[in-house]
């Protein structure tokens, strides 16, 4: 049958699920002793990356390459976020115990930056595990996306606020804990990377299959003011016509004399 075939949606979506739930289990598996968890969220960022593509992807195979490859790299930006979020955290916790004016501005403080560090976690790992700059190039540039795309960037925090949300209530009824084990992380990354899965197609100039884009496909149009149209080859110029009828006039005008 038409919806078994391996190009069908049926099937494009149960590859994908199944896709996700194992780079899921990876992602688990590999974040066990915590200081990996960069390196483990970079190389699921590569992967998802070619899922969205629709790029055939051996995801055991390519997940432990990039882990392999963006390890050093990863493993640094993750100890810098994780020791800054401890900071703000602790900054948090200290102000709630204290309880004054100037406590309640430094936790207004600490949850704002604790969010927008947040939010620029959500950028750098894609930004790491697909593109070459050193590390402070790369927090950089993660800081620019967070600033020039706000709607983009709420949405995404959006997204993972619903999903930490819904596991909290999955956590609740012990039933769907193997759903949250399937795709707690996978899944709501996915959801982000189709949020800003199409800043980086346009860095790169490709659709949203990944294929090149020609460059004037992309290129702003033209003022009309500016466009010139092209004369019709069939088409007489005016100057040409005028000329015509004139010399018509004149040979008419020599015939009448040489006639009288």
């Amino acid at each position: 049958m038409g919806i078994f075939r391996y190009d069908s949606p049926l099937m494009q979506f149960l590859s994908r699920a199944a896709d996700l739930i194992w780079v899921n289990l990876l992602v688990l598996i590999c974040s066990i002793p915590v200081f990996t968890i960069g390196a483990s969220l970079s190389a699921m960022s590569n992967i998802i990356y070619k899922i969205l593509h629709n790029e055939d992807v051996a995801v055991t195979k390519e997940y432990f390459q990039a882990f392999a490859k963006n390890f050093k790299q990863a493993t640094v930006i993750w100890l810098i976020i994780l020791a800054v979020e401890g900071v703000l955290g602790y900054d948090f916790y200290y102000s709630r115990q204290i309880g004054t004016n100037v406590s309640e501005a430094m936790l207004t403080f600490a949850v704002i930056l604790f969010v927008l560090v947040y939010a620029l976690m959500l950028y750098i790992f894609p930004l790491q595990s697909h593109y070459y700059n050193k590390t402070k190039d790369l927090f950089k540039n993660a800081a620019i996306l967070v600033i020039v795309h706000p709607v983009r960037t709420i949405l995404m925090l959006v997204i993972r606020a619903a999903f930490y949300g819904i596991g909290f209530l999955i956590i609740l009824d012990y039933r769907f804990i193997p759903l949250l084990v399937c795709f707690c992380i996978s899944l709501p990354w996915y959801f982000c990377a189709c949020v800003h899965m199409p800043i980086f197609d346009k860095l790169d100039g490709v659709d949203r299959f990944g294929n090149k884009i020609a460059p004037e496909t992309y290129k702003k149009e033209s003022d009309p003011a500016e466009e010139t149209e092209e004369p019709d080859p069939e088409t007489p110029d005016a100057d040409e016509t005028d000329e015509a009828v004139d010399a018509d006039e004149d040979n008419g005008e020599e015939e009448e004399k040489s006639g009288s």
